[in-house]
């Protein structure tokens, strides 16, 4: 089905950018969007499943208090954002 979408310039140069980079055409990476964004789970969707179910699906995860998980979680992002300052340091300096 063909459609019309208005986008504002910093929009679309944004799109123009991402297209770009990533090698697609422009409609190729808002469909693409438009995908991901109809599919996320909305919170009338996650209440839709019963209990019960979670409950058999997740049965065999250990429990974990919520400071423990909130340390696991504490490293995690630790983790991630050292790499992440590492590898854009490592992209500068290649760079020049």
């Amino acid at each position: 089905m063909a459609m019309t979408l208005r986008l504002s310039d910093a929009q679309t140069e944004a799109l123009r950018r991402k297209a770009a980079a990533e090698h697609r055409s422009m409609q190729q990476v808002a469909v693409a969007a438009i995908d991901a964004y109809v599919q996320q789970p909305t919170l009338q969707r996650r209440r839709a499943v019963p209990v019960a179910e979670l409950l058999d699906l997740f049965a065999d995860v250990p429990p974990m208090d919520a400071a423990s998980f909130r340390e696991e979680l504490d490293q995690s992002i630790d983790q991630d954002v050292h790499f992440d300052a590492y590898e854009r340091s490592d992209q500068k300096q290649k760079s020049e």
